[in-house]
């Protein structure tokens, strides 16, 4: 191995920068009968070894003395930071320092490795370990930490390791310099940041897209599980609170069972069995089809209305409440609705209200008539009524409103209100109610039945029945 005569050239001007002669500097080294001076001859690597070691005994600040001198010289700065700010550093380590080095040495493999933007190692591999020394590898270490403050200007030191495996040694140089200094890098990185920029746009369009979609889904999942929650609240609370009337026909069986009406007690025993049944039944197949928060089938309304006032007929003769009805509709008019919902919710729970606010001989007047396409059912109780404040939030429907107890003392669940309001809705009813203090309560129940038979095709039928049209 050898190594050209211009490698000691730094080590001569840094002899110069200490103030020290030259000539007396080479009559100390340990090599003899060798024309240092002359940068076209050579030595070999164990001559060139014996006189680094002597500079750096001589001089300890010697790695410092050898980049300055070495590398910053008025000749190789200014080239260097040409080529460095015009072209590319990666261009001068990957060629320019990597050249100059095989320039320096012979039989020393040299190699560059580019590791990122800002960084990149020099590995040099030597013929046996044992050439390796470690005043070399020292010098070579400042060197390289100081590239960037010695060719272009930048005050940052880079960061410097060296790992020595086998017979090479590897150095790894990382500075933020290298990635911004030259103009080609900072072309690059512009039009790299703009089409960079450009993309993430286009991505945040992509993702705020996809978002509102996914927004406008839980929207929707939203709306359905407030529906399901509504359809929930009504099931539990017609459960709650319409059975626990129906038990009011147990008491009057009991009572016909005492007389020894045992007939008429069985009777009322299969009219409570039947409509239990049947609310339980509605809240099981409760669901949302087609607008319809009910199952809907062909019901006699005559025979429906019947049924919902003889339900109670015994109830309010207990307390001596008269109940007048007066249907002036056609005996055979047909109603596609929710027998049990219509029955047992809301008509039922409208009836029984009346009877617990009413006082010992009054009547309630349950009238029914269609007028001007519009089937009207009206129930009027002449009772206690209802205070203003209450009745303004059971027209807004607010849910439970408090439970207020019967002329004699009749206990409820403060939901017949809002039973009565959601399934009037469900069914397509509109509710108008007036009231006034002392003087009783009228609730007014209309729905338009001029698509009766005409217009089933949100019906959902039951028993086999097909859908006209």
């Amino acid at each position: 191995m050898e190594v050209s005569n211009k490698a000691l050239v730094a080590y001569f001007d840094g002899v110069k920068s200490m103030g020290d002669s030259v000539e007396d500097f080479i009559a100390e080294l340990p090599v003899k009968d060798k024309d240092l001076l002359d940068v076209k001859s050579r030595i070999s690597w164990q001559e060139f070894k014996d006189i680094t070691v002597f500079f750096s005994e001589k001089y300890p600040n010697y790695t410092e003395i050898i980049s300055n001198t070495g590398v910053s010289n008025r000749i190789i700065k200014p080239f260097f930071d040409i080529i460095t700010y015009v072209i590319s550093y990666s261009l001068l380590y990957e060629f320019f320092l990597k050249l100059s080095f095989k320039m320096l040495y012979t039989n020393i493999k040299i190699d560059t490795k580019k590791l990122s933007s800002d960084s990149f190692q020099i590995i040099f591999e030597f013929s046996d370990s044992s050439q390796i020394f470690h005043e070399f590898i020292n010098m070579y270490v400042e060197l390289f930490k100081t590239i960037p403050v010695n060719f272009v200007g930048c005050r940052t030191y880079s960061r410097v390791k060296y790992l020595v495996v086998d017979d090479r040694v590897v150095f790894s140089v990382s500075n933020a310099a290298f990635a911004k200094v030259s103009i080609p890098n900072l072309l690059y990185n512009f039009f790299f940041t703009k089409k960079k920029l450009h993309e993430v746009i286009l991505k945040n369009v992509e993702y705020s897209n996809l978002l509102e979609k996914q927004n406008l889904e839980l929207e929707e999942y939203r709306k359905n599980l407030e529906l399901l929650n509504t359809e929930l609240n009504l099931s539990n609370r017609t459960l709650h609170h319409d059975v626990a009337n129906k038990l009011l026909s147990l008491e009057v069986a009991k009572k016909r069972i005492e007389n020894g009406d045992y007939e008429q007690a069985v009777n009322k025993i299969n009219q409570f069995s039947n409509s239990v049944k049947g609310i339980i039944q509605n809240s099981i197949v409760t669901t949302h089809i087609d607008g319809e928060l009910f199952e809907l089938q062909e019901n006699n309304l005559y025979d429906l209305l019947i049924e919902a006032v003889t339900e109670y007929d015994d109830i309010a003769i207990q307390k001596g409440v008269r109940i007048i009805h007066d249907f002036k509709i056609d005996q055979n008019l047909t109603l596609y609705t929710n027998k049990i919902a219509l029955q047992n919710n809301l008509i039922s729970n409208i009836m029984y209200n009346a009877i617990k606010f009413s006082h010992k001989n009054e009547s309630i007047v349950f009238s029914a008539s269609v007028c001007d396409e519009n089937l009207c059912l009206r129930i009027v109780d002449f009772g206690v009524g209802i205070p203003e404040e209450k009745l303004k939030l059971i027209k807004r429907n607010v849910g439970l409103i408090g439970s207020t107890k019967g002329t004699n003392g009749e206990k409820g669940s403060g939901h017949g209100m809002s039973i009565i309001m959601d399934t009037a809705n469900a069914l397509g009813f509109k509710v108008n109610i007036s009231s006034s203090l002392g003087n009783g309560t009228s609730i007014e129940l209309i729905k338009n039945i001029s698509q009766e038979d005409t217009d089933f095709t949100n019906v959902l039928f039951l028993d086999g029945q097909n859908t006209k049209s």
